[in-house]
This record gives structure tokens, sequence and C-alpha cells, in this order.
């Protein structure tokens, strides 16, 4: 799959020139050369979405390609390449230009940088703005009852205890700086870093969200905010506040699909985040404890509102329908304790240290028994969203004529949102346990402990999220453009493809890189003579060899696959070597970012130890980063639900999960890691892997040929 000239291609000379023109001013602004890379990027976008028409509804006419997806390694300049392309396309069409990043680093370069770059020196005239979900915004409404001294906020204790006293400072603060107008009330753009628990008291989701009916609506933050968004000519979002939209129906928060061109950046990202979108999960005794809370909080309503006849109605009917389904809660928690996996201990050698007990049901099938129960606890909790529905409705109408009781209403009504989510997600977990899908799944239980009391997790997840993302963005959506570093494996774009349901007929495109890879990387593989099949005694070889390969003088980044890993290897070394060694072990990222940088900027050596999370997604460039170690070839473990589930059906298909799942998903790991060293055409360095299979297996090869043209130094 790769990118060839559109015979069919019809982009107008007039809008061909406005990108070749703004291309031309920011290089002449810049004063750079033009790129092959970036050219080639900027052509494949302008010849396959301008190439787009439209029908006498103004709906995107079916048939040419309307996704490209390009591979644009670091320093290629895909943000400048995208940027270029996309945004006169998108004005030209009366579309939003949709930008969407999975980290938050790349959405603030985006907003501080980039785009106002493309304003500047390429003389792009566009709007943007920054999109966030409710949860980034503090809650007027929430802030308000916190601080009121005579708070009797309903049912308070629903949701866990009231903010501690501790925190009273803090919510004066944040009402301060709002009330003084130094903060707009996004979470990221206050003066300090404020804890998620602390957090979690002065924010809401959707559910909890009065919108209108609020007595704050016309100083709400996040309302505010999404005014702006609605204005703008592009719009950065993130991948899960897309796919939240999309699961809304599309056009919630964000444009319409079919109004909008997308650029998913750091795409490698989007199917797994889909992936979390589409599971579904509910916990038994935590379902019981929901109910117990629907029943508080009705009655205390009924109470409240005068007795009204309908409340008094609507308590004494969720009182009967409460009763046969904590029986049937009963029931299933019965049921999940005869299973083996979850007795206490669990099967030995089942779950690695610190893992919850759980059991998958081979190829999903949960069987007759839970089937059953599963179908009535399903009806049970649909007659309760019923119920929740019908109750909402009343509880709006009594807001308007609330009085002074409008506060106490709108506290209720924030709480019976957050009680109809877990309603409906405890439905929906129970109708997928309920009857079999043509889709695969893997489906679950695990035992977990919960204050001090055990209470029982059932799950339930598509093995992949590609039909849906074909079935509510890629059918739907005016054009898209994905990219990313990393997008292709051992088997191409086939993976990636694959797994974010990408159109058959998508324009494929491996953006040319500037770095000359050969001239400034070494990939070694040492002299190794441990297999990582021999967890204990490839530690200790890792151990031994360390002291050697880490210069005194130098940045280095060590990338190790688990934490028992790192902390056999680090109870083996020098004390010498541990000096200089920032550990997760004991450091926040954040901290260890910051110290080690200001390490190497006094002259000085220093060492991360990591894992996965400092893989992808840091920038190390210079001397901060000279020499990455990778101490094992990241392979997935075994033990996830969905990639367990996912070997199990391609085994029953007659395929090979092994090569077709477990070595691309490797070599895409591994070729993150490496992207750890090259972050500018002035970059040099070496990586070391310390796995001998990449040189004495036949896989190795094939991960091999996925990773950059290094030179390679076998030491083996």
């Amino acid at each position: 799959m790769t990118a060839s000239a559109h015979d069919d291609a019809t982009l107008s000379p007039a809008l061909r020139e406005q990108i070749q023109g703004a291309y031309r001013a920011w290089l002449a602004a810049r004063g750079f050369a033009p790129r092959r890379g970036q050219r080639l990027m900027i052509a494949e976008i302008a010849r396959t979405l301008g190439a787009l028409t439209v029908d006498e509804l103004g709906v995107r006419a079916p048939g040419p390609p309307h996704v490209v997806v390009a591979e644009a390694g670091t320093g290629t300049g895909k943000t400048l390449a995208y940027g270029l392309a996309a945004i006169p396309l998108a004005q030209a069409r009366g579309l939003t230009l949709v930008i969407s990043t999975a980290t938050v680093a790349l959405q603030d370069q985006l907003v501080e940088r980039d785009l106002p770059d493309l304003q500047k020196a390429a003389g792009l005239k566009f709007t943007y703005a920054l999109a966030k979900g409710r949860g980034r915004y503090a809650c007027l409404a929430r802030l308000d009852r916190i601080l009121a001294d005579d708070s009797t906020a309903l049912a308070s204790d629903l949701f866990g205890p009231p903010p501690s006293l501790a925190a009273r400072p803090l919510y004066q603060a944040l009402r301060g700086a709002l009330e003084a107008g130094r903060w707009d009330g996004d979470r990221e753009r206050y003066g300090e870093a404020i804890e998620d628990e602390r957090w979690a008291s002065v924010t809401t989701d959707h559910r909890g969200c009065t919108a209108s009916r609020c007595s704050f609506f016309r100083d709400c933050p996040y309302f505010r905010a999404r005014e702006a968004v609605q204005r703008a000519d592009v719009i950065v979002a993130n991948h899960d506040l897309i796919l939240a939209d999309l699961a809304l129906g599309g056009g919630v928060v964000l444009p319409p699909p079919e109004e909008t061109l997308y650029v998913f950046d750091e795409g490698h990202h989007l199917s797994d985040k889909a992936l979390g979108h589409l599971r579904r999960f509910t916990r038994l005794l935590g379902s019981q404890q929901t109910l117990d809370s629907f029943e508080r909080l009705v009655g205390t309503l009924a109470q409240r509102l005068g007795r009204a006849p309908a409340w008094v109605a609507a308590a004494q009917r969720l009182a009967q329908l409460a009763v046969p389904l904590r029986e049937a809660l009963g029931d299933a928690l019965a049921l999940a304790e005869r299973l083996d996996a979850l007795q206490e201990g669990g099967r030995p050698g089942q779950t690695r240290p610190g893992q919850p007990p759980s059991h998958r049901f081979p190829h999903g099938d949960v069987g007759d028994a839970w089937r059953q129960q599963s179908k009535g606890l399903a009806e049970g909790f649909a007659e309760l969203v019923s119920l929740a529905d019908e109750l909402a409705e009343r509880l709006s109408e009594a807001l308007e004529q609330a009085g002074d009781a409008r506060a106490e209403l709108e506290a209720a009504q924030g709480s019976l949102g957050q009680l109809q989510g877990r309603l409906e997600g405890s439905e929906a977990l129970w109708r997928d346990f309920a009857k079999a899908s043509a889709q695969p799944h893997a489906r679950w239980i695990a035992r977990l402990g919960q204050e001090g009391s055990l209470d029982v997790e059932v799950q339930s997840s598509p093995l992949s999220a590609g039909e849906s993302l074909r079935d509510v963005l890629w059918e739907r959506c005016f054009g898209a453009v994905v990219s990313s570093a990393t997008l292709t494996s051992t088997d191409g774009f086939g993976r990636f493809a694959e797994a974010a349901g990408i159109p058959d007929n998508a324009r494929y495109l491996v953006v040319p890189s500037s770095f000359a890879y050969g001239e400034v990387a070494q990939l070694v593989v040492p002299k190794l003579r441990t297999d990582p099949s021999q967890s204990d005694a490839h530690n200790a070889e890792i151990a031994a060899l360390l002291p050697g390969l880490l210069r005194e003088d130098e940045g280095s980044l060590v990338i190790f696959t688990s934490w028992r890993q790192l902390d056999q290897v680090c109870a083996a070394l020098p004390a010498t070597l541990l000096r200089r060694v920032l550990s997760q072990a004991t450091e926040s990222k954040a901290r260890i970012l910051l110290e080690h940088q200001r390490r190497i900027d006094a002259g000085d050596g220093s060492v991360i130890f990591g894992l996965a999370s400092f893989a992808e997604g840091i920038d190390l460039p210079g001397a901060y980063c000279r020499h990455v170690i990778i101490c094992k070839l990241p392979f997935s473990v075994p033990d996830d639900p969905v990639e367990a589930a996912t070997a199990e059906w391609l085994s029953a298909q007659q395929r090979n999960p092994f090569m077709e799942m477990s070595v691309p998903d490797a070599a895409l790991r591994l070729k993150q890691a490496c992207g750890r060293l090259l972050r500018s055409e002035k970059d040099y360095g070496r990586i070391t892997v310390l796995d001998k299979r990449l040189v004495t297996r036949r896989y190795g090869q094939a991960i091999l040929e996925a990773l950059p043209p290094f030179e390679r130094v076998f030491e083996s």
C-alpha cells in the first residue's frame, strides 16, 4: 500500500497556488530549503482531499479516496505539511478542520507554536481554538456549593465523602482567581498543579451538568470556551474528546463529522483509544451501592418536594424494582465466586503479582448460566434507566419553579445525572453478556479489593475498534489525514489499518526522513549469553553490562519492560552507578525529566531508568540523550484479556497470532523507543538492544527491517 499520482485528481488552480504560495512564504520566512518529505506529504493530502466532490445536498460523493495515512518520522515537519495543505482545503470547502492529538504536550505545541507560526510565516488567515471536555474545567455550581457556609448539598454522601477542610483554601483560591479574572477555569492553565482527588470535587461530566438551566451558566468556563471553539476555523482537540462526541452521535461538542476535515496526529493511538471507549464494565457490589444511592436520592427528593404524588409513586416504584435486582446481583456474585480463578489466591501461576485474579471466558462465550443471569439483570437495569430518565425530566420541570431551593435541586440534578450514567453502563454490560454478538468479543470477570471489601468487576470489549471507527468516523467524515512517526511495522500498514478500520481505498504514504540514520546513529546488539525467557539470569546479565555501557559524561535513557525487571537490575547495580540514576520507581516522570535536563545543562552525566511511558512521547534532544538502551524486545504481556482473546480468535481462524499480532506490535514499540534518540538533524548517538533474539531468531530480521536504517553493529 503506497501512494501514487492520482489520474482523477481535480485540485483547482487557485487552491493549488494558495498552498504552494503559503509553503514558499513559510520557507522564505524561516530561511529554509524545501524538503522532499514535506513536499510529498503536502501534495498527497492536497491531491486526495482536493479531488473530493459533493452531491446536490452538499454531502461528500462516495467513491474517491477521502482518507490519507502518512507515516512521517521526527524531523520531517509533518505538522507544517498537514497544516499547509488542510487549512486552505477546509476553508475552501466551508469545513471545520479538527486536529486531534493523543497528548497534552502536542496540543500545547500546536496552539502555542505551530498554528501561530503558520499564521505569521505562511500568511494563512484563520482562527483556532483548543477544545477540551467538561472535566478539564471548573464547575462554578459545584465550587459554590463546596464553599457555601450553609452548604446542604442534597445527598452529598452519594459519591464519596465531602471535600476535606484541608482543601478549602485551594477552593477559595480557585474562586478568587475566577472572580478576579486571573484564571479562566481551565485546569491546565491554573498557576499550580491540582491533585486529581481535589479537582474531582469541582468539576463534572455531561451527565452532571445542567447546562442552560444552571444559575452559573452565563459565566461557566466550559461553555465560554465552547463558544470560542464553535467560531474557530481550526479546532485542536484530542482523540478521547472526538470519540466521546461521536459516541453521543457527533456534532454535540464538535462539528458534525460530515462538516469536518480531520487530522489525527499521533494516529497510532487512535484504535486503542477507541477500544477503551467501546469497553463495557460494571461492578456487582458497586451496583448495589448505586441502587442504595438512587433510593436515597429519590426518597430525599420526594420529601423536599412536598411529597408530591409523582415523586412518592416514583420512590415506591424504585423500591419494588430494587428488591429483585439486588437478589439478581447477589446471584451473579455467587456465580462469580464459583469460578476457580476468582477463589482466594486464584490458581497458582495464573496471574502476575499485583494483578487481580480474573477469569476470561474462552472465545467470549459466557455459557448458559451467565447468559440467563445477565438477561434478567439487563431487564432490571433497563427499567431503572427508564425511571431515571423520567425523573430527570420531572426534576428539570421542578427547577423551573425552584425559587430558593434552586441550588439544592441543581445539586440533585447533577447527582441524578451521574447515577444515570452508571445505570446505563450496567445495562449495556449485561445486555452484552446476555446475547452473542456478531463481532468477536473478550469477556472476563475479575475480583477486586475495594475499601476493605471485595468486589467483582465484569467487563466486555470487542477485539477491534475497526468496525466501529468505520461506521461512526470514516464513513461519515468529509475527509481525514492520519499521521504518526510509527504506523508501519513488519507488515507495512496492515496491522494499523485493520485495527483502525481504515477504508480499503485509503491513500498511504511513507514520508522520506531528512535524517542520515546510517551516518549519525548505531544500533548495537552486544554479545549476550542469556535469553530473555530466563528472566532472572537475563536481568543479572543486564546489571553486569550496564556499568560498562553507561558513560559518566553523557545523557542516557534505559528502557525496561516491567517493574520486576527494573527492580532486579537496580538491586544488582553498584552504588556508584545508582547515584547517577533517576528511576521511575522512585520519582515522577515530570521530576525525572527536569532533574535530568538540569544535570546535563550543568555538564554532568545523567541516566534515566524508565518503563514504557518513556519509550514514546518524551523529547530529549541533543546532549540530553546520546544513548538509548532497550533491555528487552517489547512484546506485550500475554495476560491482557483482550490480547489473549484476540490471539485465541486468530488461532481459531487458522492464523498465526504471534506473527500477525505479537511481532508487529513489538516492532512498533521498538521503533517508538528507538525514536527517542534522534530528535533533530543535529542529533547523533547509539541504541543498544540487550536482547539477542533480535539477531538469533527468524522474526528478529523482520523487526530489524521495520526499523530505520541505522548503522548496525552485531557483536554476537
